[in-house]
């Protein structure tokens, strides 16, 4: 168990977000030092006040990863759900807790334009972000974790995290 919230994300989940991108994802927002997820900004402090979005002068595909601190669900979603009002963010995926009873999780799968689709996963291994080679040491998380996808391809993310999925819902994304 980890003294903090900062879990880094394992490569279970690094490697296919890579691959469903097809290649980096433009910003992830809630990155720390031993983050093993590939992205072209990485937000070590921050993430809550700054655009999820690239600089000007980079070419942006608009794509968001979070795994977001799970003790600030609330504000956390809340940015989410700005980042795509406003066109920052176009596709979104996002780990965290399976909440359904928490007003967070009701904001982010009613509040936005489009429903996103949502895989319930495996129990998941995350790294741990203390140790001194964060490539071996694991460890399990005490809640039921879930995959969201905002953004136009829900199938092809299904086939993609498929390998980590328990089940999936089938609304449109």
């Amino acid at each position: 168990m980890s003294a903090s919230d900062n879990w880094c994300s394992p490569p279970e989940i690094a490697e296919p977000l890579e691959e469903f991108f097809g290649g980096p994802v433009d910003v992830d927002p809630c990155s720390n030092s031993r983050s093993v997820i590939n992205a072209r900004v990485a937000y070590t402090s921050g993430g809550l006040l700054l655009p999820w979005c690239l600089p000007a002068k980079r070419k942006p595909k608009h794509t968001c990863y979070e795994n977001l601190p799970y003790s600030l669900s609330g504000p956390w979603t809340a940015k989410l759900l700005a980042e795509l009002s406003c066109g920052n963010v176009r596709e979104h995926i996002r780990l965290s807790m399976f909440s359904c009873s928490a007003e967070w999780w009701a904001d982010m799968c009613t509040k936005p334009r489009r429903n996103p689709r949502i895989l319930a996963l495996k129990r998941l291994y995350f790294l741990d972000p203390e140790a001194k080679d964060p490539g071996q040491k694991r460890m399990t998380c005490r809640f039921e974790p879930a995959l969201t996808y905002f953004g136009p391809w829900p199938e092809r993310f299904t086939k993609v995290f498929a390998h980590l999925t328990r089940w999936t819902t089938w609304g449109r994304s």
